[in-house]
Parts: C-alpha cells; structure tokens; sequence
C-alpha cells in the first residue's frame, strides 16, 4: 500500500487534525481535507509518518462562526493535552510506587537480617552482658540509620529521633544498691532496668530507703516500652511520692508532676485556648507535654482529691493500648502517648474513698479509671531503725535525740490505729521539729509549732497528752550533746 493509499484510508477528524495542528481551518468534507495535507506534506512541512501518528481529536466544522471554531478547536486541543499530561504524570506516580514499594522491602529485608544477627549474637552470651548487648545494638542500628539518613528528607529524621528510645540496660543492684534489691529470701538486683540519659530528670536523694518489695514491682511494671500503670496508696508521709521521684531519678528519667485538689479542670493538665498577641491559641498542659516525651514517669499526685469528670480525660492516654492516645477537640488533633510514657497515681486510698475519715476531701473514683492501673502498692511508715537513721542524716540531731523523736511517733501513730487521733505526725513534721531543737529551740516550743499547732483542737490534746508522759526534756536536751 502506497502513501496515497495510507492517507485516503484516514479520517475527516484525522485529517482536520493534523490542519489545526499546523495553523491551517480544518475542511468541511473529506476531499478539500485530504487535499490540503497533500499540499503541507509537498511543501515539506510535514511527512507522511508524522501524518499517520496524529491522534485525531474532536473537530469543529460547519456553517459556524470561524472565531467560534477556532476557539471550541482550541479547547478540545487543549483538553487532549491535559489528557496526556495526566496520563504522563499517573505513570510517573506508578514509577515511584514501584520505587518506594521496592526501597520498603529492601529495609525490610535488613532489618530482618539486623534482628537476626543480634539475636544469635545474644544467645551466645552466656550470662547477659548489659553493656556489651547495648553496645552491639548501638553499632548495627547506627550502621543502618547511616543508609537511611542519606535519603530520608529532614521531618522523617526528626520523626524517628523523637521516636528512638536512649537508655541502656543496667543491673538493678547498680542503680538502686544491693540492700534496695533483697527482700523476704528474693534477690532482684541481676534484673536488667533500661537507665535513659534525661538531663531533666529529679535529682537523687541519697538516703533515701527503698521498700524492694515496692522497688521490685515498679521495675517490672515499667519492664516495656508499653509499660503497666502503678497506683501508691498509704497514709501521708510514708514516701509514696517521693518512691515515684526517687524511681525517676535513679532511672534518669524525667517526672511531670501534677497535683490535684477539686478545684483542678481539664485545661489545667491537659491544656487550653488562651489568648497570646492578640490571637485565640490552643496551649499543651502537664499531662499532654508529657505523654510526647518518650520515657516520661508521669504522677498524679493527691488523685483522690480529683473529680471523676475532670479524670475523664486520662481513661484513654492510661489505658495500657498501643493506641493509647488524646484527642484535642479545640484543634483536632491526636496526640499519641510515647514510648515508654508511664502513670504513677498517688493517694491516700487505693482509689475507692477514705473509710478513716482522716482524710477529708478524698473521693471514691471511677472504677474504670482505678481498673487502667495494673498494680496497687500499699505503703507504710519506715522501720524503726530505718527511720531513726533517716531522721539522724536529715535533720543532724543524734542517734538518741531521733530515738526520743520516732518513739513518740510509733505511740502517736498507734493512737491514730485506735481511733483517738484523727492522723499522726507526718514524717515531714517529724524532720521540722528535730530541726528546730537542733538549732536551739527549747523542746517543747519545737514541738508546739511544728507539730501541736498543726492539728485541729480535738487532736492537741491527745498529742500534748503523748508528749508529757513520753519525753523528758532534761533526757532529750542531754541526748543533744551525746
């Protein structure tokens, strides 16, 4: 078949076509057409191939008007354009599915190979080696992290910083001492606790004593990037917040403390609009500041003073659920709960109300709210020895002068046990008024303002009553100066 042949074989809109194409009005019928694309394949300005690989396209003929055609020509020649340029760009975009689709099996692949790798190394160890586990963790990631690093774009960098956990694995008798791990026959200190790097984290309290039943649970709740929650009950000054912070401390990691009282909304903890040069903007509180920062211990200080409806808010984010998470109704976003990011609940009951009546005020919460902690210590006054010697390194008075000082405690405390007084001292009390006699302040005036002046009327009597049959001036004056 000749070239004559091949173009009379093409349509009238083919034809029209390849006219619009060169500037030329397309014809009426296919003759006039066929004749003028003679004339332009004659002339040089197109070829014959080029002819027969036009699309055709829609064509706009007829008695209208020229201007009219010209325009709906160029419309439809625009929008076959836009077509190829769509379907120019879809292929595009299948290319680089392909190509991510590709690089995702390839890291996966050598994770595979990395976890791999690191367990076998692991099992060869025969005792577990905190440092050296750590340190071969530390090499195979960074190598890999390396290759990602030079093609991940700088928000992708920063997502999986803040998302990577920096701690290594200690012995629990490193961190917390031999005696700290050794309780009723149980010998905890080879348990492996994960210690962070967090310059914000509490400052630690040397003399501070560990119940290691208490110790030994905590460092199991907190054994998992999804750790368990953990409520303290106990009377007021037997430690359950400073337990929390001593924890915090020795593990390196930082504590957001939030104590409440009735008063205390939503906004106060979770955040709120405010006002900041002159525009309406939303600002983060304790809880959701924390709950970002991976590795946060976070406590809930004095929680039954809390109303139920104001708790509302944490069900979700203490919930032991890799979608732990809060959602912001002022702005709608959702706010995951970090790795590692653990609730401590301090109160003077274990969540179900005071029965006691010494503690005003503590309300009977939520059960679910109680149910979203996993385990529920109950705390006690120190030894006796333990806290005459806390007091001694305190307070600085002797080792007899504290020994006078817990002794009217332990009568004061089993008043308390009896019904005759609404609360004992508080160990804080205790501290004031070993402090006072110290530096010098007669016995009894201490004892008054640090402790009698403190407690309801009701109370003064029985405590002045203690305080005449238990101490002797003389006697606690003398055991100033041994």
């Amino acid at each position: 078949m000749n070239n004559n042949q091949k173009l009379a074989l093409l349509s009238l809109s083919h034809l029209n076509t390849v006219l619009i194409q060169n500037n030329l009005v397309p014809a009426n019928n296919k003759q006039s057409a066929l004749k003028e694309v003679h004339s332009l394949i004659d002339a040089g300005v197109v070829s014959v191939d080029n002819v027969l690989a036009v699309k055709p396209q829609p064509i706009v003929t007829g008695g209208i008007d020229n201007d009219l055609r010209d325009k709906l020509n160029d419309s439809n020649a625009k929008a076959l354009n836009a077509v190829e340029s769509s379907n120019v760009a879809l292929e595009e975009v299948r290319r680089l599915n392909a190509h991510v689709l590709t690089e995702s099996v390839k890291y996966r692949d050598e994770f595979k190979t990395l976890a791999d790798s690191l367990v076998s190394r692991i099992d060869a160890i025969s005792k577990p080696d905190a440092s050296r586990i750590t340190n071969e963790i530390t090499q195979q990631v960074s190598a890999l992290f390396d290759q990602f690093r030079e093609q991940a774009t700088p928000q992708q960098l920063k997502t999986v910083a803040n998302a990577v956990p920096t701690f290594e694995l200690r012995r629990a008798a490193e961190v917390f001492g031999e005696t700290a791990c050794q309780y009723d026959g149980n010998d905890f200190g080879d348990l492996l606790v994960a210690v962070w790097n967090d310059t914000e984290a509490p400052a630690i309290v040397d003399d501070y004593i560990f119940s290691p039943a208490h110790l030994h649970q905590a460092l199991i709740a907190l054994d998992d990037p999804l750790p368990d929650n953990v409520w303290l009950a106990g009377e007021r000054g037997t430690g359950k917040s400073e337990f929390v912070t001593q924890v915090a401390a020795r593990l390196r990691r930082r504590l957001f403390r939030i104590n409440f009282d009735e008063a205390l909304e939503r906004a106060d903890f979770i955040g709120g609009n405010s006002i900041d040069a002159g525009s309406v903007v939303w600002k983060a509180g304790i809880v959701t500041q924390a709950i970002r920062h991976p590795g946060a211990i976070v406590l809930l200080d004095e929680i039954g003073f809390a109303r139920a409806q104001s708790l509302a808010a944490l069900h979700a984010l203490c919930e032991r659920s890799p979608h732990r998470a809060i959602t912001i109704s002022e702005t709608g976003e959702r706010i995951p709960v970090a790795s590692h990011v653990v609730f401590f609940c301090a109160d003077n009951s274990n969540g179900h109300g005071d029965s006691s009546g010494n503690f005003a005020g503590v309300r009977e919460q939520n059960s679910a709210f109680i149910d979203r902690f996993s385990y529920t210590l109950y705390f006690d006054y120190l030894a006796q020895d333990d806290e005459i010697a806390l007091i001694v390194n305190r307070t600085g008075v002797t080792l007899d002068a504290a020994r006078i000082v817990v002794g009217f405690a332990n009568v004061a405390r089993e008043k308390a046990r009896v019904g005759l007084l609404t609360q004992p001292p508080s160990l804080r009390q205790l501290f004031a008024w070993a402090r006072s006699v110290k530096k010098g302040l007669p016995v009894n005036t201490a004892f008054q303002n640090a402790i009698v002046n403190k407690f309801p009327a009701d109370c003064a009597v029985e405590l002045v009553g203690i305080y005449a049959s238990h101490i002797n001036e003389s006697e606690f004056k003398l055991a100033l100066t041994k």
